[in-house]
């Protein structure tokens, strides 16, 4: 694969994250939320292999951090440890 579409697809992968980000935010503020939405959210980090909020900042880091979803302490560690 060229560094040009290694570009390409990184540009795209962070454009698909922003915008679920962005219509999760705006889920946030309305109260109602698209389980569609989400579940493309959820499945794109599944995909990516993102499992905890460690890459803060990050256009992936951001969505997690943003998802209606809170795992209790005891699942938290369970994730981390893998």
């Amino acid at each position: 694969m060229s560094d040009s579409t290694r570009k390409q697809l990184h540009d795209l992968q962070v454009y698909v994250a922003n915008t679920y980000k962005t219509a999760i935010d705006q889920m946030h503020e309305t109260g109602e939320f698209n389980a569609a939405v989400l579940n493309g959210a959820r499945q794109l980090l599944k995909d990516n292999d993102v499992v905890t909020v460690s890459d803060t900042g990050t256009p992936l880091g951001n969505l997690a951090a943003v998802l209606p979803f809170d795992d209790d302490e005891k699942t938290k560690e369970a994730i981390r440890q893998g």
